[in-house]
């Protein structure tokens, strides 16, 4: 894990949502899609802890995150900071979605503001030549990523509860198709969304077997090293730290 003073190289707003790309080599250069960094907000220690972000973008020098309109002080006070501001930033956090070894077709499920975290993870598996499939659903049209953001070579569908966007309604009747030409899975939402996830792949598969989904368990970190057991959560067979075990899981063990 990294301490780093990261500087907020670019700020570009796009109606109410904000994103900044921070310079921070060091952790730059250690971080994989999936895993989270943690940004103390403010100038002082006020307040005292620390904002868990999961990075939009990743390359050698900088990443990226996305700040869409929020109560929180921390974060409202991240989204107003201007190009030049320095921040003191903890990572990489957890561990991150892996590749398996014989996997060829990818397919990404996203659910609402969360399905921006994938973004990493599609870059890097296009990269290497993969089949990449990218389907989210979210609520409105504000919420989706355009589809010049991503690689030419993905496949993207997308769902929105209000139909501004794509098909109305959400991924259910695009999932069992999208998961017999899969390999893996890798996915980011809520419960719910993973509860369905599973039922559907065991419609599809027979079984929901390890190895073939994996998903991230979203919840904020406070040290990032697990000494405070603020995250832990009843995953993996257990009481698990997340910050250790996780974000991503196999989909089994978010489950079961």
């Amino acid at each position: 894990m990294v301490q780093e003073r990261a500087r907020i190289q670019t700020r570009t707003a796009q109606a109410a949502t904000v994103f900044l790309r921070l310079q921070a080599p060091q952790l730059a250069r250690q971080l994989h899609p999936g895993q989270a960094v943690l940004i103390q907000t403010g100038l002082g220690l006020d307040p005292f802890l620390r904002r868990t972000f999961h990075p939009i973008a990743i390359d050698a020098e900088t990443f990226s995150i996305r700040l869409t309109p929020d109560a929180d002080r921390g974060r409202a006070w991240l989204r107003m900071a201007t190009e030049g501001t320095e921040v003191d930033v903890l990572g990489p956090v957890g561990q991150g979605f892996t590749l398996p070894h014989h996997a060829r077709r990818i397919l990404c499920l996203g659910q609402g503001d969360a399905a921006w975290t994938l973004l990493p993870l599609v870059y890097a598996t296009s990269a290497r030549g993969l089949g990449v499939t990218l389907a989210i659903e979210t609520t409105t049209k504000r919420q989706t990523i355009p589809a010049r953001d991503l690689p030419l070579s993905v496949e993207y569908h997308v769902a929105t509860l209000d139909g501004s966007a794509g098909r109305r309604g959400d991924l259910r009747p695009l999932l069992p198709h999208l998961l017999t030409w899969a390999d893996a899975v890798m996915a980011v939402g809520d419960m719910d969304f993973y509860r369905l996830l599973a039922r559907t792949i065991e419609d599809v598969r027979v079984i929901l077997p390890r190895r073939f989904a994996q998903a991230l368990y979203q919840t904020d970190f406070l040290c990032g090293f697990g000494a405070c057991q603020a995250c832990a959560a009843d995953v993996a067979g257990g009481r698990r730290r997340v910050c250790l075990r996780g974000p991503v899981f196999d989909l089994v063990d978010i489950l079961r």
